[in-house]
């Protein structure tokens, strides 16, 4: 008998056709044909097996069926995505009801976690992305109130103004905007803007289309999916799985801060991870992460990373920053006064700083920017790779910052789906937890009492996870880890 290997080689023209002239499919025997179905006898030398070929088809069978269960799994989901969704709008404002929006976030993402993920490619993550982000639209927003100084200060730049020089409180604007319930909504109405210029005309644009807080969470929410599918195609182009795309497209941090809160970080955060798919497939990437810097500041701190390739990049950035700010240069020195009462100020769900401010007081902030500062000084030294400057860059804000609002983790949290550190999936799922303080909200003051166990129940399970994967990667060899035994592959793999 001829062997199989033989046969396997003669197969038509890798199409998977048999060639058998009318002899045995599994021998090619020219005595033996295959009959319809059963074991049967045969002739002497062919010395194959022939109850095997049942136990193939039993097996490829078997095999067929758990592939289906696969998929109906990774279906279910995206449907339980889907429902949760459905659940945190049917619940309404979710302010007065605090504790059971709460639950029910975490509960989302402990599903979305624990069952198994789609397998699909990057338009399908697009696809159940805007599905996620369109059920959430239909609800009204509560959980954030900055919205609302989005639409004040676009509507004030869109008609000349600025909104460096004079807060939403300020009396100048009593005589044409005394009973405008978008300004009456505006959160800290004594604190001009913090928002880079280019965000400012940002929100001139999207307060000219509609000056409602739907046109706020239309436009993120178009963002934030354009971002889960960014980071499917980064995931291609790396070599990685897609799994991180799809908890993306279906935790609740993004989806809820995007298109149930509005938030600037999903405008940020999509042209910062083009620009980190840009540069794995070659090309510069220092346009879209400029773009992004101008945005919001922190993706600044990635340029270095990026200049190398086309340095006369970063000159346009200047130039395009220039311009941006031309139409508020007179505001002068008033330029910074908001951000400077923000960085000075503001505290609230952090981790580092409260613990250094019960020993150290006011001292503790600059202390904990000096930590930030080498964080990223130390991510500039050691690597090159641009997805995990950045993940260095939102871990030490995340970390260091005295305030550290749920969608900031979105900052660290995206790099951590790219470079494969899982840790900060866990405090993605956690966060949502500081919502509870808005149970203690005054509703005339707009003020609420921050508890202590919130920060707890975020930053120790963190810290667990994070030092049970520094511990893995530096005990296992490979590229990805720190320790001596990878010294040989990170020489080939400088990352």
């Amino acid at each position: 008998a001829r062997n199989e290997g033989e046969f396997v080689g003669r197969q038509g023209a890798g199409r998977g056709e048999d060639i058998t002239d009318g002899r045995c499919a599994p021998c090619r025997h020219p005595d033996h044909h295959d009959p319809p179905s059963g074991p049967w006898k045969l002739p002497a030398g062919c010395g194959r097996d022939v109850h095997r070929v049942g136990v193939d088809r039993h097996a490829r069978t078997m095999i067929g069926a758990a592939t289906a269960l696969t998929a109906r799994l990774a279906v279910l989901a995206a449907t339980f995505a889907l429902f949760s969704a459905v659940a945190f709008v049917w619940l309404g404002d979710p302010r007065p009801a605090a504790p059971q929006a709460v639950s029910i976030l975490l509960a989302w993402g402990l599903g979305v976690l624990v069952l198994k993920r789609p397998q699909g490619g990057a338009t399908a993550v697009l696809v159940t992305a805007l599905l996620v982000r369109g059920v959430l639209l239909l609800g009204e927003p509560g959980l954030s109130d900055d919205l609302y100084r989005y639409l004040w200060e676009g509507q004030v730049t869109a008609a000349g103004g600025n909104p460096y020089i004079h807060a939403p409180a300020d009396p100048i604007w009593d005589g044409i905007a005394a009973h405008d319930p978008i300004r009456a909504a505006v959160n800290h109405p004594r604190v001009p803007s913090i928002y880079p210029p280019l965000a400012l005309e940002l929100f001139a644009v999207l307060a000219k289309i509609a000056y409602a807080p739907l046109s706020i969470r239309c436009f993120m929410a178009l963002c934030d999916a354009g971002t889960a599918f960014a980071l499917a195609r980064l995931m291609d182009a790396r070599g990685d799985s897609r799994s991180g795309a799809w908890l993306y497209a279906l935790m609740p941090l993004g989806a809820i801060e995007a298109a149930h809160g509005g938030h600037l970080e999903a405008a940020a955060l999509l042209p910062l991870v083009v620009g980190l798919l840009a540069w794995e497939r070659g090309r510069p990437g220092l346009g879209w992460v400029g773009l992004a810097a101008l945005v919001k500041l922190l993706p600044a701190l990635v340029l270095p990373a990026l200049w190398r390739r086309s340095p006369w990049l970063l000159v346009l950035v200047g130039g395009l920053a220039a311009l941006t700010a031309l139409p508020f240069v007179d505001g002068g020195s008033a330029l910074a006064t908001g951000l400077a009462t923000y960085a000075r100020h503001w505290s609230f769900n952090g981790s580092l700083h409260p613990l250094l401010e019960v020993s150290l007081g006011e001292v503790a902030r600059p202390i904990c920017v000096g930590i930030a500062a080498l964080m990223v000084g130390g991510a500039w030294w050691r690597h090159r790779d641009p997805a995990r400057i950045a993940l260095w860059v939102g871990a030490a804000f995340v970390l260091c910052s005295p305030t550290v609002h749920p969608w900031y983790v979105l900052w660290v949290w995206v790099p951590a789906l790219v470079v494969g550190v899982r840790a900060w999936t866990l405090l993605a799922w956690l966060v949502p937890v500081a919502y509870i303080a808005l149970a203690t909200m005054d509703p005339a003051t707009g003020q609420w009492q921050e508890a202590r166990w919130p920060a707890l129940v975020q930053y120790i399970p963190l810290a667990c996870a994070l030092a049970m994967e520094w511990w893995r990667h530096w005990t296992r060899p490979g590229p990805w880890a720190p320790g001596p035994l990878a010294a040989a592959s990170r020489s080939r793999f400088r990352t």
